[in-house]
């Protein structure tokens, strides 16, 4: 007999007006980023903790300091006594200074700040360099141009899911086995191709994609090919080959690394191709928008005190009123992202809720979506760090949760008999609730297995996934030349040599790359709460202890792992245990 079963609970009478309550203030709205199910309003309870706000307002701060410092003059929307006053202010007058630090939060995330950098392109590279005043420049501006490190945004980057193993040849990207042997000597394409070491990022995705205008007039966006091999004697992944247009012809040549500055023009559109996924869908779509139904569905269909409940509202805290934030700010017509990306805002808008709507859950489920792509094989893709890093937590993740419902559910006649979690389930799949599709039977749990499945993927993303996409914005995007999310002239259309000046003028201009280094500063550097450290009041059944002794010993375990992999690997410390939030909180 299962030790919880809600309809048993003798206090149910209770439980259902707590639900009937809880379904008056968490509605769903289908408007705010059409079609997909968002919460229509964040009430009280779920806004930012205190905790957080502070945290958040001292990187606020550096942004100002870091703004001040270039020595322009510009009207800075701080209150008297600046971002540290309300923080000083919040121990002896916490009422005044946490409303005084909401403000100045709010706005620094609103991204409206007045720009201090010119809205022109670049005079030289440097220009990008001398941006970061008070904010770090982060350690990939020095070698962000070199192939290796170009092959590793793939494997280590902030979005490390596009990479494909070849098959067979793609007639779309015609290249020569004469060619490619001139960039990789002593093999072939065929002995690579057989040998499952030909790997190929595709953004066919954003071919044909409304181009965008704002702020600063025309931007493009790409829809490339870009070709990886394994080398047979490093083992690691390079660059062979990139057709900037997903059709071959006269005006669309292959870029090799022989080509100059049109192979650093070709790799940086597959950055901006990259970039624009990743901002649309790898981050906002697939873990923010795709957990909101989960949030949302657990406060309108399970009792506080339900297991399931307990297990997972930890993972939600802050989620609500960050992605309130996103689709009010960040994703609004003349916002961050109709600033910053390549796309029309409606094109953006439309690449976040299409990564959602248009996908089945299980196919993000990490090893599944790691063997659909081919690359699940150390063996045959020794370097992937990202693949290997995530593994081990989904790995625990997928224990922990087992033997945490095992306490509760010993077979499948437990899951069925709760009308609490098959009310969960069924609302997160329904068109009328979470429309979330692939949910196994619509829903309607019928198996420990599936059930499980699904509660360890949801705690994956809302912790490791998304801090594998998060944080990277930060470390690998703010400063431009290595991501640039947009490119400011077409695409080169033959090999005639280019120079320095074509590549400077297909960067952002210095105003958005500014714009983007706050942006990826504010969201990529913040670090509230840490996965496996649940509140010390949040489980109150003893025998979830040592269950739970073990999970966070076994982190630290993975922390140990990865500490020792980086040894003799690229270095990969975005999925460090310590750096790994426990909620989607920023």
């Amino acid at each position: 007999m299962s030790a919880f079963l809600p309809i048993q609970d003798p206090d149910r009478l209770s439980r259902t007006e707590t639900l009937k309550e809880a379904q008056i203030f968490y509605k769903y709205n289908y408007t705010h980023v059409s079609p997909l199910a968002l919460l229509d309003t964040v009430p009280t309870q779920d806004e930012f903790a205190v905790e957080w706000l502070i945290q958040m307002g001292k990187k606020v701060a550096v942004a100002f300091e870091n703004a001040e410092s270039l020595n322009l003059n510009i009207e800075v929307d701080i209150p008297s006594g600046g971002i540290w006053h309300f923080l000083e202010r919040i121990e002896s007058d916490i009422e005044n200074g946490v409303h005084g630090l909401k403000k100045v939060v709010s706005d620094a995330l609103n991204f409206n700040m007045e720009l201090i950098a010119p809205a022109r392109a670049a005079e030289r590279l440097e220009d990008f360099a001398k941006l970061f005043r008070s904010i770090g420049l982060p350690p990939i501006a020095k070698n962000y141009s070199k192939d290796d490190s170009f092959a590793g945004m793939r494997v280590i980057g902030p979005n490390p899911v596009m990479i494909r193993s070849l098959s067979k040849r793609d007639s779309r990207l015609p290249l020569s086995d004469s060619e490619f042997r001139t960039i990789v000597p002593n093999d072939s394409f065929d002995a690579a191709l057989a040998e499952g070491r030909l790997y190929l990022a595709d953004y066919s995705l954003l071919e044909g994609i409304e181009c965008g205008t704002f702020p600063n007039g025309q931007k493009y966006i790409y829809s490339p090919l870009a070709l990886f091999v394994v080398n047979r004697t490093t083992k690691r992944l390079m660059p062979v080959a990139i057709q900037c247009k997903q059709q071959p012809g006269p005006e669309n040549p292959i870029f090799t690394p022989l080509d100059g500055y049109n192979w650093l023009i070709a790799k940086t559109i597959v950055e901006i191709a990259d970039g624009s996924i990743h901002e649309a869908s790898t981050h906002l779509g697939r873990t923010h928008l795709l957990m909101e139904p989960f949030v949302v569905s657990t406060y309108r269909q399970l009792a506080p005190n339900h297991p399931l409940s307990i297990l997972l509202v930890p993972h939600f805290a802050g989620t609500l009123a960050i992605n309130e934030a996103a689709w009010k700010v960040l994703i609004a017509e003349k916002g961050g992202v109709d600033q910053l990306l390549a796309g029309s805002i409606s094109a953006s808008r439309g690449l976040a809720a299409g990564s959602v709507c248009q996908t089945q859950l299980h196919e993000l489920y990490l090893l599944k979506s790691l063997t659909a792509r081919g690359v699940d094989n150390p063996d045959v893709l020794p370097d992937y760090p990202y693949r290997d890093d995530a593994l081990l937590y989904a790995n625990a993740i997928n224990d922990w949760v087992r033997v945490y419902l095992g306490l509760y559910y010993s077979n499948s006649a437990d899951l069925i008999a709760d009308d609490e979690l098959q009310a969960w389930g069924r609302e997160i799949a329904s068109t009328d609730g979470g429309r979330i599709a692939g949910m196994p039977n619509s829903g309607s749990f019928r198996t420990i297995e599936e059930f499980c499945e699904v509660v360890s993927f949801v705690i994956f993303t809302c912790s490791v996934q998304h801090a594998a996409v998060n944080f990277p914005q930060y470390d690998l995007m703010s400063y431009v030349p290595n991501m640039p999310l947009a490119g400011y002239r077409p695409a080169p259309t033959s090999k005639t040599p280019a120079t320095e000046r074509d590549y400077l003028d297909m960067l952002p201009t210095l105003d958005m790359a500014e714009l983007q280094m706050n942006l990826g500063y504010l969201l990529g550097s913040l670090h509230y709460s840490q996965l496996g450290q649940y509140p010390c009041d949040c489980f109150d059944d003893p025998r979830v202890v040592p269950l739970l002794g073990k999970f966070q010993q076994r982190l630290c375990e993975i922390n140990r792992i990865i500490s020792e992999r980086n040894q003799t690997r690229r270095t990969y410390e975005t999925l460090n245990a310590t750096g790994i939030p426990q909620s989607i909180n920023v």
